[in-house]
C-alpha cells in the first residue's frame, strides 16, 4: 500500500494494486484516508479515467469519471473519507463500458446509466457491504465477470490505441501525431477517432495532457519552482506557453494554483 496525490492535491490516498488479470485495464485502487483536513478535492486532467464509489449519509452511488480536459473541483463532504476511486489506465476502461469514451470526456455519469440493472444491483450490493475493503473486492469480481463474459468487446484499434498511449507516455520528446500514426501504420484521421473512442481524447489532447502532468510532477518535485527551466525540461515552447496551458486545464495560473493549494490544506482546528 503506497500514497498517491493523482486524485486530489491537497491530501494523498492509500493505494492498493488490482489483480493481475485486470492490470491490463486498471492501474490501482485508491481510498481517500480518514482524517484529511483539507477544504476541496481537485482532480487534473492526466488522460485518465474513474470509477468513484462512495456512500454516506449525504452522498452516495457509484459514478464513472470521464477523461478531463479541465480540473474537477468539489468540495472534501462530496469526495469524504473512504472514498474507493478505481483508476483506469489511459484507454483501459473502455472495455467495460460499452460506449465511445468520447461521450463521458468532461462528464460524471452514473454507474446505473452505463450498465443499467447491473449497475443497479451491484450499488445496492455496496450499499450493504461493511467496510470500503468488502467494496474494493465487490468491485473487481463485477469488472472480472464483464471481463470474462460477453460483454467485453475489444476492436482492433483499442489494442492499437494503447501501444501509442504507451509510446507517448515513454518518450522523453513527445511525438507529434502524424509521426506517432505513421509508426503505426494508419492514417492520422485513424488515430484520432480510435483515440477518442477508446481515450475519450483525440492524440493530440492526449499528449497535451502527458506534457501538462510532466509539468505538475517537476513542480511538485520542486522546492522552489523555476517555472521557466520546467517548461523547458517538459517540453514546452518556453514559459509563457506553460502558464497559458496551466491556465486552460486548471482554471487558474501555476502561481494562483499553488496559492489555493497552500490554502486548501489547514491544521485540524484551525479557522
Amino acid at each position: 500500500m503506497g500514497a498517491s496525490h493523482d486524485w486530489d492535491v491537497t491530501a494523498p490516498a492509500l493505494q492498493l494494486e488490482p489483480k493481475r488479470e485486470l492490470s491490463r485495464f486498471v492501474e490501482s485502487y485508491r481510498v481517500v484516508p480518514d482524517g484529511a483536513a483539507v477544504d476541496a478535492y481537485v482532480r487534473l486532467p492526466d488522460g485518465h479515467m474513474d470509477l468513484v464509489v462512495r456512500f454516506t449519509s449525504t452522498f452516495s452511488g457509484v459514478y464513472a469519471v470521464g477523461t478531463r480536459l479541465s480540473a474537477l473541483r468539489k468540495p472534501s463532504e462530496q469526495v469524504p473519507p473512504r472514498t474507493l476511486i478505481v483508476r483506469f489506465k489511459p484507454g483501459g476502461a473502455y472495455p467495460f463500458f460499452g460506449v465511445p469514451l468520447s461521450e463521458l470526456t468532461n462528464r460524471v455519469v452514473s454507474l446505473d446509466t452505463l450498465w443499467g440493472p447491473d449497475g443497479g444491483r451491484l450499488r445496492e450490493r455496496l450499499a450493504e457491504a461493511p467496510s470500503v475493503t468488502v467494496r474494493r473486492h465487490l468491485v473487481e469480481e463485477a469488472l472480472l465477470e464483464r471481463l470474462r463474459g460477453s460483454d467485453v468487446f475489444e476492436p482492433p484499434s483499442a489494442y492499437l490505441v494503447r501501444r501509442a498511449v504507451r509510446l507517448v507516455s515513454e518518450a522523453r520528446e513527445l511525438p507529434r501525431v502524424e509521426g506517432l500514426a505513421r509508426g503505426l501504420g494508419i492514417s492520422t484521421r485513424q488515430l484520432r477517432r480510435a483515440f477518442e473512442d477508446v481515450v475519450g481524447v483525440g492524440p493530440k489532447e492526449f499528449t497535451r495532457l502527458v506534457r501538462f502532468q510532466r509539468a505538475v510532477r517537476a513542480w511538485r518535485h520542486a522546492t522552489e519552482p523555476d517555472w521557466g527551466a520546467i517548461a523547458a525540461a517538459t517540453g514546452y515552447y518556453d514559459q509563457s506557453h506553460l502558464i497559458t496551458d496551466f491556465k486552460a486545464l486548471t482554471g487558474a495560473t501555476p502561481r494562483e494554483f499553488l496559492g489555493r493549494r497552500s490554502r486548501s490544506v489547514r491544521p485540524r482546528g484551525a479557522a
